[in-house]
């Protein structure tokens, strides 16, 4: 027995020829349409646009806090500019043919699929323990997954492979990009115990099996509810010091108080103790049933917009900092108006 995990149990009869190595291929259509989605969303050819790719399901880890759990698996179809997606497209075209003819086609796409959705988690896990907050795209955690998974077949089944499997595995990174740690353990370990096309079955094949396929409806599903949610925002709630509010989907609460895209926009909200008196002259502006202050301030093409309204004897406070056009001019004033028209004291 070579392999005590499932594999091969004697080499291919050297008068039986091996069967060829499957083509690679390009992308999957699924990638490439996400891909032309980004373009199309965030009206940006090189499709490198923060706002669409957040809209359609990018990594970030505060927005997974707040309940947008779809985000550890739709990340893996979207991607940051042309150059990001074509490395990743050689990566796949490189690891997947010799998987899909020791495994198979569906239990390839399972490994993926795991392998993402492990990296996913891994990094926006990270992200909760380090407090280190970014927005995060690409197939990277499922094709380290694929990588690890091409390890654990090789040591299952290398004195049986078939020669031109054998000579076509590589143990080198088809990359130059950090991997996620998750989705490569997360491989090796499938890569042993998921079955192949050939070989004695075990007990826990028929689970690996079933596992692996519905980690890729998982994925398909994240990715479906990541395109729902962009189509049909929800509102988010943010409390801050002695207030809360209905903030857009866009702004994700980071801190109390404090709500945001990195880089782009941070909405601030608390309440004051202090009494607040609105003169003669002033910019004031009616939102729901207030009268708010409004102060406006720019500096090297950042806008700082602070409204101030009266609520019994303190004074509730909105703080929008604006960086990107998303947020400026009618953006601006419609994200404000939300948050005043749903701010309410919580004393």
């Amino acid at each position: 027995m070579i392999d005590p995990l499932g594999g091969i149990s004697e080499p291919a009869p050297p008068e039986v020829e091996a069967e060829p190595q499957p083509t690679p291929r390009a992308p999957r259509p699924t990638t490439a349409a996400a891909f032309l989605a980004e373009a199309l969303v965030g009206r940006d050819p090189a499709a490198e646009n923060i706002v669409s790719l957040f809209r359609l399901g990018a990594l970030y880890g505060p927005a997974v806090r707040d309940g947008d759990f779809w985000r550890i698996g739709s990340y893996a179809l979207l991607h940051i500019g042309w150059f990001h997606l074509l490395v990743n497209a050689y990566a796949i075209w490189i690891l997947a043919p010799q998987l899909e003819l020791t495994f198979g086609s569906n239990v390839t796409l399972g490994l993926f699929s795991a392998t993402a959705l492990a990296g996913g988690a891994a990094s926006a896990l990270w992200g909760f323990q380090t407090g280190n907050a970014h927005l995060a795209a690409g197939a990277s955690g499922g094709i380290f997954g694929l990588f690890g998974a091409t390890v654990g077949l090789y040591l299952r089944v290398r004195k049986g492979l078939p020669e031109p499997v054998r000579q076509s595995i590589a143990f080198w990174a088809p990359v130059d990009n950090a991997a996620h740690l998750g989705g490569l353990l997360s491989g090796v370990l499938l890569g042993l115990v998921a079955p192949l096309l050939r070989g004695e079955r075990l007990l826990w094949h028929g689970a690996a099996r079933i596992a692996l396929v519905v980690s890729a409806l998982a994925l398909a599903s994240m990715e479906g509810v990541a395109v729902a949610r962009a189509v049909r925002p929800r509102p988010r709630t943010l409390r801050g010091p002695g207030v809360e509010a209905q903030v857009p989907w866009l702004l994700v609460p980071v801190q109390p108080g404090v709500a945001g895209l990195p880089e782009l926009v941070e909405a601030h909200l608390r309440r004051e103790e202090r009494p607040l008196r609105i003169g003669p002259g002033e910019d004031a502006v009616r939102i729901g049933e207030r009268t708010w202050l409004r102060r406006r301030a720019s500096e090297d093409g950042r806008e700082e917009t602070v409204y101030e309204a009266a609520d019994g004897k303190g004074t509730l406070v909105i703080e929008l900092i604006c960086s990107d056009a998303v947020c400026r001019g009618a953006a601006g004033e419609a994200m404000v108006a939300q948050i005043a028209r749903t701010a309410r004291s919580l004393q």
